[in-house]
């Protein structure tokens, strides 16, 4: 009597480099240094853009606008509830290993590493902590072209203009943009619907940081293209192995 093979399980991510992750990546960064040129050679678009929402005597008239405001308030809030999330899940995985059981993958500990990795080196790390103090890019509203004392500095060129909290890049603009990496470990039945939200999400925190002064278009796109190649470039290293060599092994499984 032949005994059946036992069903097969659900197979587990791909261990090794994929020649997809390395085109990605490029695509990637080959779109950053392209936007990159375009703003670097046409730095009258920035002041263009952020010239719709400037009155000569009068301002950013939309700064400090309740909507606006509250735009605001919510791209933080979703950042720091994402951030507190994240922290809350993994202690409770520690202290309850049973508890990855009701995560919807096979992988709980790689996607965990892989949304609190992203928050931690793009917003926090690479945004705040290197971009924005390196580049020291006045903020619209400071500027003398729209009533401030500071001088404008085109994209990718580094001033001394700001010391911290600088224009470029933007971190809310950054911080949303992130939501979008929630896509590559939801189910698929939820990945279009959060899809639409991050990138409504990012686009309307966007627009309101430039309408009201506080940045350039230029910072919110490269924001968004550098947490983009954030995010491709973690998910080739920690699910493929792709640039360090494969992490799956190192990290428990359900």
């Amino acid at each position: 009597m032949l005994i059946p093979d036992p069903a097969p399980s659900r197979p587990a991510p791909q261990a090794l480099a994929t020649s997809s992750d390395y085109r990605v990546m490029t695509l990637c960064a080959a779109v950053l240094a392209a936007s990159a040129v375009v703003f670097y050679a046409n730095p009258g678009l920035d002041l263009a853009v952020s010239s719709w929402f400037y009155t000569p005597g009068h301002g950013f008239a939309l700064d400090k606008t309740l909507p606006l405001e509250v735009v605001r308030k919510l791209g933080i809030g979703i950042t720091f509830a994402t951030i507190a999330a994240l922290i809350g899940i993994g202690v409770w995985w520690r202290l309850t290993p049973d508890a990855t059981k009701r995560w919807p993958s096979t992988t709980p500990w790689a996607d965990w590493l892989f949304l609190t990795t992203g928050m931690a080196l793009g917003p926090g790390l690479l945004v705040n902590l290197v971009v924005k103090p390196i580049w020291g890019r006045a903020r619209p509203r400071h500027i003398e072209e729209f009533g401030g004392a500071l001088h404008f500095s085109p994209a990718w060129v580094i001033s001394d203009q700001c010391r911290w909290g600088c224009s470029f890049v933007s971190g809310e603009a950054a911080a949303t943009f992130m939501v979008l990496a929630f896509c590559f470990v939801a189910p698929p039945l939820w990945q279009r619907a959060m899809l639409i939200v991050g990138c409504l999400l990012t686009l309307m925190i966007s627009i309101a940081r430039i309408a009201v002064g506080g940045h350039f278009l230029s910072d919110v796109v490269t924001a968004w293209l550098l947490m983009g190649l954030v995010i491709v470039v973690l998910h080739a290293q920690i699910y493929h192995g792709t640039l360090l060599g494969p992490l799956q092994q190192w990290l428990p499984r359900r």
